[in-house]
């Protein structure tokens, strides 16, 4: 308990040091801006609200998870990896203050549609279901950019994550390497990470919770438990080099 407390106490600490630094005005423009563009127009159907806000939350977790490894990046982080907190401390809660952030600004977006402009089967049990996968799947993509950040891992195992995760989005119906054809069984074997957010992204849209709903929730903490222990794992074992900034 003392160590989660150690780590909630930081994350409050690095949400306001963002607050101050005044990069929270990025989060708050795009937001206003995505609600007015998409969002305000009271016709529109809740597929379509968690369509267009997936889309938007996972865009805007790319820039505000890079955001906090930034500030994560500097010599006075020196500080604070040091015990009590230590380093997964540490990290971890950069990764949590990203995602409370983002997450934020999503229920921001939500209850600004709910105030001005409802869409006509606005439910709310309806809306918690479409947020969970898609919160979720904010939560997976703010641990991937984690596990690639240059804090984590060095630029030769970023570049392997990549060139494993280009083989897993690779499709034959690119034809960009038609004479490569032995990468069609690598490609089937590592694309089996990418099933769960993209049926949490249908999950959200639909919120059909029968069937295998539950176990597309499951695999979604699953792939995230583990994203964030190679993280945390690699982030340990690893000299650390923070930039000045």
């Amino acid at each position: 308990m003392a160590a989660l407390r150690r780590i909630w106490v930081f994350t409050r600490f690095v949400l306001s040091e963002y607050l101050r630094s005044g990069r929270l005005l990025i989060e708050v423009v795009a937001g206003i801006a995505f609600w007015t563009l998409f969002l305000r127009q009271p016709q529109s159907d809740l597929h379509h609200f968690f369509a267009t806000t997936g889309v938007f939350t996972l865009l805007l977790t790319i820039y505000t998870t890079s955001s906090f490894l930034g500030l994560g990046e500097r010599p006075q982080g020196y500080i604070v990896l040091t015990r009590p907190l230590g380093r997964r401390g540490y990290l971890l809660s950069h990764y949590l203050a990203a995602v409370l952030t983002v997450a934020a600004t999503y229920v921001t977006i939500t209850v600004l549609t709910r105030i001005a402009a409802p869409p006509f089967d606005w439910q709310l049990l309806s809306v918690l279901k479409g947020s969970l996968p898609l919160l979720l799947n904010v939560a997976l993509l703010a641990a991937l950019l984690v596990l690639l950040s240059s804090l984590v891992v060095s630029s030769g195992w970023r570049l392997v994550v990549l060139a494993l995760l280009a083989i897993a989005l690779y499709s034959n119906a690119w034809h960009l390497w038609p004479a490569y054809r032995f990468i069609e069984p690598l490609q089937s074997l590592l694309s089996w990470p990418l099933y769960p957010p993209l049926a949490a992204f249908r999950l959200a849209t639909t919120r059909d919770f029968s069937g295998e709903a539950p176990y597309i929730l499951l695999a979604q903490i699953a792939l995230l438990v583990l994203l964030l222990s190679l993280a945390l794992s690699s982030f340990k074992r690893r000299d650390v080099i923070l930039h000045a900034r």
